[in-house]
């Protein structure tokens, strides 16, 4: 699933900086042309970060990580490019907090579009959803761009911290469903590495068994969430 390229490597170099910093603009329409006085609000500065990393998200589907560029992002966004400069320091900066805001993003939503079911099919709805992702087009670049933050940003291990990150969503939903007794699971850390692993672990090898691997997610989903819940069940029972 991981793809790797040494010119996109190139392309993106954590030393790069910005060859403009007086307030250059791209055609950025209104917002270059009449801009706004004073401190934005917290609230609009949060709108403004996420503006800034939807608009990077969007060029590197459209263009690739070999044609990423602060003045695309800037066209994109309708912003400034030293708008970005003001609030990134430069391409690594900025692809390392687009690494951490794509997967949140995409854990709360999934996570919010299965909040009402109960847990066994809000389990199946993930998995079926995480495996759709994993193999979009917004999945496949996910991978990329973990793979450029580890390598050339020298972040060290960006994929475990994802890892990590998604490990700890996973017990905090067992931990707060044992907690509403809606669940009971013995050791939450325990069973949220479990479920990560056999969810991770299918995916690479559905991957390597081409499109016959990839067809019938959802019923590999419904029939790993009944028997992940059912094991969780006979442990509780043999207790």
């Amino acid at each position: 699933m991981t793809s790797k390229s040494s010119s996109n490597k190139a392309s993106l170099s954590a030393t790069d900086e910005p060859a403009v910093l007086d307030g250059t603009h791209g055609d950025c329409g209104n917002d270059c042309l009449n801009p706004r006085r004073g401190r934005p609000s917290v609230a609009e500065a949060r709108l403004l970060f996420d503006r800034i990393l939807e608009a990077s998200w969007q060029v590197l589907l459209a263009h690739g990580f070999e044609n990423f560029t602060f003045d695309r992002v800037a066209r994109h966004a309708r912003i400034g490019k030293a708008t970005i400069y003001s609030r990134f320091a430069g391409k690594t900066d900025l692809m390392r907090a687009l690494l951490t805001w794509r997967v949140e993003r995409q854990r709360t939503q999934i996570m919010a579009e299965s909040s009402a079911m109960e847990p066994v099919e809000a389990f199946t709805f993930r998995a079926q959803r995480v495996l759709e992702v994993l193999f979009s087009p917004d999945g496949m670049l996910l991978e990329r761009l973990i793979d450029w933050v580890d390598l050339e940003a020298g972040a060290g291990n960006a994929r475990g911290e994802v890892y990590r990150s998604a490990l700890q969503s996973i017990a905090q939903e067992f931990a707060e469903l044992n907690e509403a007794g809606r669940a009971s699971v013995p050791n939450v850390d325990l069973a949220a590495r479990f479920w990560l692993e056999g969810l991770l672990g299918h995916a690479r090898l559905a991957a390597s068994e081409g499109a016959e691997g990839l067809n019938g997610r959802a019923e590999w989903a419904r029939e790993y969430a009944q028997f992940f819940f059912r094991g969780i069940d006979g442990m509780v029972n043999r207790s």
